[in-house]
C-alpha cells in the first residue's frame, strides 16, 4: 500500500453566483423586496487540484478551465476539511455513481 492512500487532501467548497449579481435587483422586480433571491447557486467541489461538478454525471477539470469556459469565479470558497481518499479512488466513486445513473434517477423523479 502506497503512502498517499494515507495522506490527508484538503476539500473546499466552491460557491458560484450564475447570475453574477443580477438574481437580487431581478427578482425583487418580480417578487418584491421582501422575497428578493440572493443569487442563482451552483456548487463545486475543489480537490486534487480539480474542480468537481455536475455535468453529464460528475466532470471534473482544474479550476482555472472551469472558470474561464464559464466566465464566472466562486463568490466563496469554504474548507470542508480533509480526505484520505486518493484522487483515483475518488474519480472511481465518480464514474460508478454515473454508471448507476444514481444522479439522473433522482432528478427523473422528483
Amino acid at each position: 500500500m502506497s503512502t498517499s492512500s494515507t495522506a490527508a487532501h484538503e476539500v473546499h467548497l466552491a460557491i458560484y453566483d450564475l447570475s453574477m449579481g443580477m438574481a437580487r435587483n431581478l427578482s425583487a422586480q418580480f417578487l418584491g423586496p421582501q422575497h428578493a433571491v440572493e443569487i442563482i447557486p451552483h456548487t463545486a467541489i475543489l480537490a486534487f487540484g480539480k474542480e468537481y461538478y455536475f455535468g453529464q454525471g460528475i466532470a471534473w477539470c482544474s479550476p482555472h478551465e472551469f472558470r474561464l469556459s464559464r466566465g464566472i469565479n466562486p463568490i466563496d470558497i469554504h474548507p470542508l476539511g480533509h480526505t484520505t481518499c486518493t484522487e483515483q479512488e475518488f474519480e472511481s466513486w465518480c464514474r460508478a455513481q454515473a454508471r448507476e445513473s444514481v444522479w439522473g434517477r433522482q432528478l427523473r423523479s422528483v
